[in-house]
Protein backbone atom coordinates (compact mmCIF):
# COMPACT_ATOMS: atom_id res chain seq x y z
CA UNK A 1 0.00 0.00 0.00
CA UNK A 2 1.63 3.08 -0.88
CA UNK A 3 1.69 5.84 1.88
CA UNK A 4 0.83 9.01 -0.16
CA UNK A 5 -1.76 7.62 -2.93
CA UNK A 6 -4.95 6.45 -2.81
CA UNK A 7 -5.11 4.50 -6.42
CA UNK A 8 -9.04 3.92 -7.42
CA UNK A 9 -9.02 1.35 -10.27
CA UNK A 10 -12.75 1.19 -12.00
CA UNK A 11 -13.13 -2.30 -13.79
CA UNK A 12 -14.05 -1.38 -17.08
CA UNK A 13 -13.53 -4.13 -18.73
CA UNK A 14 -10.69 -6.85 -18.08
CA UNK A 15 -8.44 -5.98 -21.23
CA UNK A 16 -8.10 -2.61 -20.15
CA UNK A 17 -7.20 -3.23 -16.20
CA UNK A 18 -2.75 -2.60 -15.49
CA UNK A 19 -1.61 -4.37 -12.38
CA UNK A 20 -0.35 -3.41 -9.50
CA UNK A 21 2.23 -5.60 -7.83
CA UNK A 22 1.66 -6.86 -4.30
CA UNK A 23 5.26 -7.36 -4.10
CA UNK A 24 7.18 -4.69 -2.10
CA UNK A 25 11.00 -5.08 -2.11
CA UNK A 26 12.78 -5.78 -5.25
CA UNK A 27 16.09 -7.27 -6.71
CA UNK A 28 16.86 -5.68 -9.87
CA UNK A 29 16.72 -8.83 -11.65
CA UNK A 30 12.82 -9.02 -10.75
CA UNK A 31 12.15 -5.66 -12.24
CA UNK A 32 9.31 -5.80 -15.42
CA UNK A 33 10.44 -4.46 -18.68
CA UNK A 34 7.98 -1.64 -20.44
CA UNK A 35 8.85 -2.25 -23.35
CA UNK A 36 7.57 -5.91 -22.77
CA UNK A 37 5.69 -6.16 -20.29
CA UNK A 38 3.58 -2.75 -20.33
CA UNK A 39 0.70 -3.87 -18.21
CA UNK A 40 2.96 -5.54 -15.36
CA UNK A 41 4.69 -1.91 -15.05
CA UNK A 42 1.16 -0.38 -13.87
CA UNK A 43 -0.02 0.69 -17.63
CA UNK A 44 -3.08 0.01 -18.81
CA UNK A 45 -2.14 -0.92 -22.67
CA UNK A 46 0.00 -3.44 -24.30
CA UNK A 47 1.68 -0.68 -26.02
CA UNK A 48 6.06 -0.50 -25.81
CA UNK A 49 6.57 1.83 -23.26
CA UNK A 50 9.21 4.10 -20.88
CA UNK A 51 8.19 3.68 -17.04
CA UNK A 52 7.94 0.73 -14.96
CA UNK A 53 6.14 1.83 -11.92
CA UNK A 54 4.59 -1.69 -10.69
CA UNK A 55 3.99 -0.39 -6.67
CA UNK A 56 2.17 2.36 -8.17
CA UNK A 57 4.17 4.91 -6.56
CA UNK A 58 3.04 7.55 -9.28
CA UNK A 59 -1.05 6.33 -9.75
CA UNK A 60 -2.56 7.55 -12.36
CA UNK A 61 0.06 10.33 -13.71
CA UNK A 62 1.90 6.98 -14.80
CA UNK A 63 0.50 7.51 -18.20
CA UNK A 64 1.26 11.13 -18.79
CA UNK A 65 5.16 10.82 -17.23
CA UNK A 66 5.16 7.79 -20.00
CA UNK A 67 3.96 10.02 -22.38
CA UNK A 68 6.61 12.33 -21.22
CA UNK A 69 9.12 9.75 -22.06
CA UNK A 70 7.79 8.77 -25.49
CA UNK A 71 7.74 12.42 -26.38
CA UNK A 72 11.67 13.43 -25.38
CA UNK A 73 12.25 9.77 -27.59
CA UNK A 74 9.99 11.02 -30.81
CA UNK A 75 9.73 15.11 -30.66
CA UNK A 76 11.34 16.78 -27.78
CA UNK A 77 14.99 15.89 -27.88
CA UNK A 78 17.44 15.99 -30.46
CA UNK A 79 18.92 12.92 -32.71
CA UNK A 80 22.54 11.96 -30.15
CA UNK A 81 23.55 9.33 -32.92
CA UNK A 82 25.77 9.77 -36.29
CA UNK A 83 24.63 12.06 -38.99
CA UNK A 84 23.83 8.84 -41.29
CA UNK A 85 21.50 7.19 -38.62
CA UNK A 86 20.03 10.76 -37.63
CA UNK A 87 18.99 10.84 -41.49
CA UNK A 88 17.88 7.41 -42.75
CA UNK A 89 16.52 5.55 -39.89
CA UNK A 90 12.91 6.06 -38.32
CA UNK A 91 11.77 7.58 -35.44
CA UNK A 92 12.37 7.54 -32.42
CA UNK A 93 15.57 9.38 -32.62
CA UNK A 94 15.98 11.08 -29.49
CA UNK A 95 17.48 10.31 -26.31
CA UNK A 96 15.80 7.12 -24.95
CA UNK A 97 14.83 7.65 -20.92
CA UNK A 98 13.61 4.99 -19.01
CA UNK A 99 11.95 5.46 -15.51
CA UNK A 100 11.37 2.80 -12.60
CA UNK A 101 10.15 3.08 -9.24
CA UNK A 102 9.90 0.53 -6.68
CA UNK A 103 8.75 0.88 -2.97
CA UNK A 104 11.90 -0.70 -1.30
CA UNK A 105 14.93 -2.09 -2.67
CA UNK A 106 16.44 -5.84 -1.73
CA UNK A 107 20.17 -5.23 -0.50
CA UNK A 108 22.34 -7.59 -2.06
CA UNK A 109 26.02 -9.10 -1.37
CA UNK A 110 28.87 -7.71 -3.35
CA UNK A 111 31.65 -10.01 -4.23
CA UNK A 112 33.30 -9.33 -1.31
CA UNK A 113 30.59 -10.89 0.58
CA UNK A 114 29.28 -7.66 2.07
CA UNK A 115 25.98 -6.26 2.36
CA UNK A 116 25.77 -3.49 -0.44
CA UNK A 117 25.05 0.15 0.85
CA UNK A 118 21.53 1.92 -0.63
CA UNK A 119 23.99 3.89 -2.49
CA UNK A 120 25.45 0.94 -4.10
CA UNK A 121 22.27 -1.19 -4.63
CA UNK A 122 20.53 1.67 -6.48
CA UNK A 123 23.71 1.77 -8.68
CA UNK A 124 23.64 -1.54 -9.53
CA UNK A 125 19.82 -1.57 -9.82
CA UNK A 126 19.77 1.28 -12.65
CA UNK A 127 22.72 0.15 -14.52
CA UNK A 128 20.97 -3.63 -14.95
CA UNK A 129 17.80 -2.29 -16.12
CA UNK A 130 19.86 0.08 -18.44
CA UNK A 131 20.91 -3.45 -20.08
CA UNK A 132 18.00 -4.90 -19.17
CA UNK A 133 15.56 -2.89 -21.25
CA UNK A 134 17.68 -2.08 -24.01
CA UNK A 135 16.20 0.99 -25.17
CA UNK A 136 18.10 3.29 -28.25
CA UNK A 137 20.71 2.49 -30.52
CA UNK A 138 23.80 4.10 -30.04
CA UNK A 139 24.11 4.43 -26.31
CA UNK A 140 21.83 7.51 -26.14
CA UNK A 141 19.79 6.06 -23.31
CA UNK A 142 18.81 6.66 -19.62
CA UNK A 143 17.38 4.90 -17.07
CA UNK A 144 16.08 7.15 -13.92
CA UNK A 145 15.49 5.10 -10.68
CA UNK A 146 13.82 6.03 -7.46
CA UNK A 147 13.36 3.63 -4.52
CA UNK A 148 10.83 5.21 -2.37
CA UNK A 149 11.45 3.18 1.25
CA UNK A 150 15.13 4.13 0.59
CA UNK A 151 14.81 7.73 -0.47
CA UNK A 152 17.69 6.01 -3.37
CA UNK A 153 18.03 8.26 -6.83
CA UNK A 154 20.07 7.15 -9.23
CA UNK A 155 20.69 8.03 -12.97
CA UNK A 156 22.52 5.81 -15.27
CA UNK A 157 23.04 6.30 -19.09
CA UNK A 158 25.34 4.94 -21.84
CA UNK A 159 28.14 6.75 -23.53
CA UNK A 160 26.44 8.77 -25.54
CA UNK A 161 23.87 10.21 -23.36
CA UNK A 162 26.78 11.04 -20.20
CA UNK A 163 28.54 12.92 -23.04
CA UNK A 164 25.91 15.00 -22.31
CA UNK A 165 25.12 14.67 -18.60
CA UNK A 166 28.47 15.80 -17.40
CA UNK A 167 29.10 15.34 -14.01
CA UNK A 168 28.73 19.05 -13.10
CA UNK A 169 24.80 18.34 -14.84
CA UNK A 170 24.27 15.13 -13.10
CA UNK A 171 24.76 16.96 -9.37
CA UNK A 172 23.10 20.37 -10.47
CA UNK A 173 19.70 18.27 -11.57
CA UNK A 174 19.91 16.01 -8.82
CA UNK A 175 20.23 18.71 -6.23
CA UNK A 176 16.93 20.56 -8.43
CA UNK A 177 14.81 17.51 -7.56
CA UNK A 178 16.14 16.60 -3.90
CA UNK A 179 13.61 18.13 -1.34
CA UNK A 180 10.55 17.16 -4.37
CA UNK A 181 11.95 13.70 -3.94
CA UNK A 182 12.42 13.96 0.07
CA UNK A 183 8.92 15.21 1.23
CA UNK A 184 7.31 12.70 -1.00
CA UNK A 185 5.68 14.83 -4.00
CA UNK A 186 7.20 11.58 -6.61
CA UNK A 187 5.05 12.97 -9.51
CA UNK A 188 6.18 16.38 -9.01
CA UNK A 189 10.03 15.30 -8.91
CA UNK A 190 9.66 13.26 -12.06
CA UNK A 191 8.14 16.12 -14.25
CA UNK A 192 10.52 18.46 -12.52
CA UNK A 193 13.60 16.36 -13.12
CA UNK A 194 12.44 15.21 -16.91
CA UNK A 195 11.51 18.86 -18.01
CA UNK A 196 15.16 19.79 -17.02
CA UNK A 197 17.03 16.85 -18.12
CA UNK A 198 15.42 17.74 -21.38
CA UNK A 199 16.89 21.10 -21.64
CA UNK A 200 20.61 19.89 -20.55
CA UNK A 201 20.09 17.44 -23.39
CA UNK A 202 19.34 19.78 -26.08
CA UNK A 203 21.43 22.68 -24.82
CA UNK A 204 24.31 23.38 -26.81
CA UNK A 205 27.08 23.74 -23.98
CA UNK A 206 28.90 21.72 -22.00
CA UNK A 207 30.06 24.71 -19.99
CA UNK A 208 26.93 26.75 -18.65
CA UNK A 209 24.13 25.68 -16.42
CA UNK A 210 21.86 25.90 -19.63
CA UNK A 211 19.37 27.90 -17.83
CA UNK A 212 18.81 26.16 -15.15
CA UNK A 213 19.72 27.98 -12.23
CA UNK A 214 17.32 30.69 -13.48
CA UNK A 215 14.20 28.44 -13.85
CA UNK A 216 12.64 27.61 -10.60
CA UNK A 217 14.89 30.19 -8.62
CA UNK A 218 11.95 30.40 -6.01
CA UNK A 219 11.82 26.93 -5.34
CA UNK A 220 12.82 26.03 -1.71
CA UNK A 221 16.32 23.90 -1.38
CA UNK A 222 15.35 23.15 2.76
CA UNK A 223 15.12 19.43 3.46
CA UNK A 224 17.13 17.92 1.32
CA UNK A 225 17.36 14.88 3.47
CA UNK A 226 17.28 11.87 0.61
CA UNK A 227 20.21 10.22 -0.47
CA UNK A 228 20.91 10.80 -3.79
CA UNK A 229 22.96 8.99 -5.75
CA UNK A 230 23.89 9.87 -9.67
CA UNK A 231 25.52 7.79 -12.15
CA UNK A 232 27.69 7.70 -15.10
CA UNK A 233 30.17 5.73 -16.86
CA UNK A 234 31.95 6.00 -13.39
CA UNK A 235 28.99 5.80 -11.03
CA UNK A 236 29.76 9.15 -9.24
CA UNK A 237 27.44 9.50 -6.20
CA UNK A 238 26.52 12.56 -4.26
CA UNK A 239 24.80 13.07 -1.26
CA UNK A 240 22.38 15.60 -0.49
CA UNK A 241 21.89 16.61 2.80
CA UNK A 242 19.23 19.14 4.94
CA UNK A 243 20.57 23.00 5.07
Amino acid sequence: MVPFIAVAVMLLAPALVSSQSSKIEWFPEEMYNPQMEPRRCGLNSDEASYICDPNGLTGEHIHSINWILRDAAYNSTRCPCSNYYCETYPRPLGYHIGVALVKKMKIQTNLGGRRNSLEDQGQLFANTLKDKWKMGRCEENIIIFYSYDDRVLAIYGGRTAMAKLTPYYRSLLSYRVGSRFSEGHIVEAINNLLYDLKTVLNCDSQFQDCGLLEMRSGVSTVGFSTSITVMAILLTVFHLFSI
